[in-house]
């Protein structure tokens, strides 16, 4: 089959149409065959649980790249839809919370350990943490563990909106574990201080005020509906914090710094 038209493309990989109902995913050259195999292997075993998420049909390889074939959902993400309306944020940010406890609710052993991940991700940081690291996975260690799956990265440019059906993408960082720490991973997302160049800075306080308040919306959702508390929500901020320093998302490092700092006082 003949590619049709480019419909995406992110950092990683192109996105073009493939027949009437399923998209290619086509991986650029610095890709490994790898790390896309396992992309296409964690998606598959996540689908076929029953998780939210997009079929996947197989690998192949055109033009000398490595894809995979997902089902099409058609749509767009709630990121944009809340570009488009902003008013509704807050109504997202509480369906956001009940996709991710849908999730949740969901068990498979054979993801991903949670701590395992984490402590591969913190220790590829260990030339900025330093002495902190010992610390760091001695606390983690210390935290209960689950058996839950989690997205890794849920957020509101990775779910998409397809009619009345809300479908999570991109699975690559799916792992099994205590929920908790998938929901500190999103608040954190939210709270980051990541400047928007189309407004001034004089409204950085106001931007970040009304991140603030999604955040509380969201998270006031997911506690109600999983009886959580917050405390043991926030106790997953310290090793989610260092875990996310190897995305190394421009002007976040000296943030996740200062946050990590903190609950190490504590």
């Amino acid at each position: 089959m003949i590619k049709g038209k480019m419909i995406g493309k992110g950092m990683t990989a192109e996105v073009y149409e493939w027949g009437q109902d399923k998209v290619l995913k086509l991986f650029f050259d610095n890709v490994t065959m790898e790390r896309v195999d396992y992309e296409a292997s964690i998606g598959k075993t996540v689908h076929e649980a029953g998780v939210p998420s997009p079929a996947v049909f197989g690998v192949i390889d055109a033009e000398d790249r490595r894809g995979i074939i997902y089902e099409r959902i058609e749509g767009k993400t709630m990121f944009l839809h809340i570009q488009k309306e902003p008013w509704m944020v807050y109504h997202y940010a509480q369906h956001l919370a009940r996709l991710q406890y849908e999730v949740h609710k969901c068990k498979l052993k054979n993801l991903p350990a949670q701590k395992d991940k984490f402590t591969d991700r913190i220790k590829s940081s260990s030339q900025i943490l330093g002495d902190r690291l010992g610390k760091i996975l001695d606390y983690m260690e210390s935290l209960p563990d689950g058996n839950s799956v989690c997205h890794g990265d849920f957020h509101f440019n990775n779910i998409m909106v397809s009619g009345n059906r809300l479908v999570p993408i991109d699975w690559t960082n799916a792992y099994c574990g205590n929920p908790l720490g998938d929901v500190a991973r999103t608040c954190l997302i939210m709270r980051s201080p990541l400047k928007y160049p189309e407004f001034p800075d004089i409204m950085m306080p106001i931007i970040q005020y009304t991140k603030w308040l999604i955040c509380w919306t969201y998270l006031n959702e997911y506690m109600r509906l999983s009886k959580a508390g917050y405390k043991d929500i926030y106790a997953w901020i310290l090793p989610v914090a260092a875990a996310r320093l190897r995305d190394k998302v421009p002007g976040e490092e000296k943030w996740l710094m200062s946050v990590i700092d903190k609950h190490l006082r504590e």
